[in-house]
């Protein structure tokens, strides 16, 4: 029998981004709410489905998942998506956690900036992607052969968070990654399994934020 999942989150990437990535990675099928109506916001923290009542909220066989990186890790350990023995699974928080600081760099916050701040904004994530990040992961995945994966030679979930920040700078900036001989291979590897592939390309994979989806977000949470 098939898990039931539905996913609780704003009509957006954001922190529910890599969730997704995941659950297409293992072939998973779910549902998602997407927040905009304050009421129902309300509702959901009431019924005391979300713990500390942020968003996302993952429901899976009757349990109800807060904190996108417990989320995460809940998943990738019933999908397989970690190695199986205690160093190299430090090696994959090692790196999923470098990932995770890439990512908090901005990425997903680029266009709630003024317009007239965004520029510098993107210039100062992009300085510190070249410098930091980019030659960082370059070597992590030299070092480990050519598997094309972070750690071992299967899919785990430091890719997956790792693929969610690659597709950003790509959209911002694709030469980066085209130019990084090892990303590049990474990049085309991960895009092309097969769950990866058919979200990426599909309906349910969304757009950068745009002001809608600012404005959505801004009325759901009463900011």
């Amino acid at each position: 029998m098939a898990d039931e999942v539905k996913l609780t989150y704003f009509a957006g990437r954001g922190r529910a981004e890599s969730i997704r990535l995941l659950m297409a990675a293992a072939g998973l099928k779910w549902t998602e709410e997407h927040l905009t109506d304050p009421d129902r916001v309300t509702q959901i923290r009431n019924e005391g489905l979300v713990m500390f009542g942020q968003f996302p909220l993952l429901q899976i066989n009757g349990l109800n998942l807060v904190q996108s990186q417990a989320i995460i890790r809940y998943l990738a350990k019933k999908y397989g998506f970690v190695r199986d023995n205690l160093e190299d699974n430090t090696r994959v928080d090692m790196l999923a956690m470098g990932a995770t600081d890439w990512y908090s760099l901005g990425f997903p916050g680029i266009n709630w900036y003024p317009e007239e701040k965004r520029e510098d904004f993107i210039k100062g994530i992009m300085d510190k992607s070249k410098s930091r990040y980019i030659p960082a992961f370059e070597k992590a995945l030299k070092d480990n052969g050519s598997k094309g994966y972070l750690v071992g030679d299967t899919m785990t979930v430091a890719d997956i968070i790792l693929l969610d920040v690659i597709l950003w700078v790509w959209e911002l900036d694709e030469t980066l990654v085209k130019e990084s001989t090892e990303l590049k291979a990474f990049y085309d590897k991960m895009t092309s399994q097969p769950g990866l592939k058919e979200y990426l390309n599909g309906p349910g994979r969304f757009p950068q934020p745009d002001d809608k989806y600012i404005q959505d977000v801004k009325r759901a949470l009463s900011w």
